[in-house]
């Protein structure tokens, strides 16, 4: 009897390491191949490239028109009350001519989609760019959680030499892994790359789902289906960041940038594209809780001045402009730890971001053209 019991948890136990292995190895086969869990790059570089290309096509307008970029904290409010919408309604009403403001912002977009995708931004023939900087981009853990190197694929040959020049490595980038995306999209095979991320995917999740009917005693699970461990700093009181959480978002920003930061160089080599594309930029520093991280014990004075400053030169060099606003908003200004802004009847962050913006949008118009039926100054 016994060695029938031990027979059947051997047969049992050779089973379950069967099923993790199957998985595992077509995970190991495909991330083998370059592609990456889930093909987020691809993806986006599909929706992005497509939008860009529909503005391009379109050719220059009569009247002016602003690109904005970013990031979820630049347009995931309701509809109608996102920065662009609001920066859309202030210009309409405050200009003399029409200005055309299209949001090229999706979540997680950083420096990084900035570099891959400004030939493509240029040649949408905006006279403005409005530029939003994440100090939580410049982070190690925002490389990890939010690369999208496939994005790459989508990169203009001709700035190959440049992106030499950049440490496109620390998002674990070599120039092969480029080569052999910038392949798959010149052969139109982006959806089928994309159908490739998703089998891994489908992989991950069987061993997910595996692995939480094995942790059924801790039932709570993170957004990739990983089971979640509560660690002592991890809190989530009223929706406000800890210190661990801050640390691993904000310190390199609360340290101090250096202009040979891996995300400040990348962001130095977009606004190279646009400056050479006769394109005026403006960047602005996206608010961050200020208020509360000095409540749980950060100096956001001393290290935030030199981040500031090397932002700065590094935008001004380069023919741009830099507003900062990373600490424009109060404590009550921010509804979540991803730094997206309060909307309510008393208090509406999106809409302070943007009222700072307009003034120096118009203050610096390339162009005085009328808009449809209408004359210039």
């Amino acid at each position: 009897m016994l060695q029938r019991k031990t027979r059947s948890i051997v047969v049992a136990l050779s089973a379950i390491a069967a099923f993790v292995a199957t998985f595992l190895g077509i995970s190991t086969a495909l991330e083998s191949a370059g592609i990456e869990s889930g093909s987020v790059g691809i993806g986006f570089g599909m929706i992005l490239s497509a939008r860009t290309d529909s503005l391009a096509a379109s050719g220059r307008l009569p009247y002016e028109r602003v690109i904005v970029l970013g990031d979820s904290t630049v347009i995931d409010y309701p509809h109608g009350r996102s920065v662009p919408d609001d920066l859309r309604r202030m210009l309409r009403q405050r200009a003399s001519r029409t200005i055309e403001v299209i949001p090229l912002a999706e979540p997680g977009m950083s420096a990084l989609e900035y570099y891959a995708f400004a030939d493509r931004i240029a040649r949408t023939h905006p006279d403005q760019i409005v530029v939003p900087i994440n100090l939580a981009s410049f982070s190690a853990k925002w490389r990890r959680e939010f690369d999208r190197v496939e994005a790459f694929g989508w990169i203009d040959p001709g700035r190959l030499e440049d992106l030499l020049t950049r440490p496109f490595h620390a998002w674990g980038l070599t120039l092969d892994r480029v080569l052999l995306y910038m392949g798959v999209v010149e052969l139109g095979l982006p959806a089928r790359w994309r159908a490739l991320g998703r089998a891994q995917v489908r992989a991950l999740h069987g061993l997910s789902r595996l692995r939480r009917s094995l942790l059924a005693e801790n039932p709570r699970t993170l957004d990739d289906g990983l089971p979640f461990f509560r660690l002592p700093f991890h809190t989530e009181i009223d929706h406000r960041p800890n210190r661990l959480h801050v640390e691993s978002l904000y310190g390199d920003a609360l340290d101090g940038l250096e202009v040979d930061h891996p995300v400040v160089q990348m962001l130095a080599g977009a606004l190279e594209v646009f400056e050479h594309s006769g394109i005026r930029t403006l960047a602005y520093v996206i608010p961050m809780n200020v208020e509360h991280f000095e409540r749980i014990g950060f100096d956001t004075r001393s290290g935030m001045g030199k981040t500031i400053d090397t932002l700065r030169s590094v935008v001004e060099s380069r023919g741009g402009r830099l507003v900062d606003l990373h600490d424009l908003l109060p404590d009550r200004g921010f509804k979540d730890l991803g730094g997206h802004f309060l909307q309510a009847d008393a208090f509406d962050g999106a809409l302070e971001v943007a009222r700072q913006l307009v003034p120096e949008l118009l203050r610096n118009s390339p162009r005085q053209r009328p808009g449809p039926g209408g004359r210039g100054r």
